[in-house]
């Protein structure tokens, strides 16, 4: 080989492909940033769109289930739903209580020497339910006593027996009168 060949084709410039590389990697730096990268950040977005929608598809999903047993119950539960609001009314009706006690007691020899109405708030209007305590002194024979007990659990209107205390007099018979104190429970929305 030829020395000078060699010199030359080593100090040579190469102009042209250094250009040429210069040129191609502008570029392509440029086709990255308003091509490549455009379509990457929508690709992530979108994927990240997707997993929210998946979330949202289940939530709705669960409520759609929710509505649709609730819709089933009322369905089913239709004919009752007039037994329900005879249980519950939707104003505390403090009178009809008191009414109906008074049949019980009435029927059932039993004597109320005393009667208070207690913790009883109309200016809530909220729609969970609320209740009247009905507190009593009465006086009446065990076997009276178990079936006004049984009476008042037999009423459609929902009341519940909260507190009972019996008590007999330390002078009186085996036959004679129980001291009875009540607190009645009864429910409105």
């Amino acid at each position: 080989m030829d020395l000078k060949f060699i010199l030359k084709s080593i100090f040579e410039k190469k102009g042209g492909e250094y250009t040429y590389i210069i040129f191609f990697l502008i570029i392509f730096s440029v086709f990255i940033i308003f091509a490549i990268r455009p379509s990457l950040t929508t690709a992530y977005s979108l994927k990240k769109e997707e997993a929210d929608l998946t979330k949202l598809d289940q939530v709705y999903e669960e409520k759609i289930s929710n509505i649709t047993l609730i819709q089933t119950q009322i369905e089913e539960n239709r004919d009752n739903l007039q037994l329900l609001n005879q249980s519950i009314s939707e104003k505390p009706e403090v009178n009809k209580i008191v009414e109906d006690i008074k049949k019980i007691a009435d029927k059932n020899s039993l004597t109320i020497n005393k009667a208070n109405i207690v913790n009883i708030n109309f200016t809530k209007t909220n729609k969970e339910k609320q209740n009247v305590k009905l507190q009593m002194e009465a006086t009446a024979s065990f076997e009276n006593l178990k079936l006004f007990i049984a009476d008042v659990f037999a009423q459609r209107r929902l009341k519940i027996i909260d507190e009972l205390l019996i008590s007999r007099e330390k002078e009186s018979t085996d036959s004679g009168d129980l001291k009875v104190n009540l607190t009645i429970d009864g429910y409105y929305l």
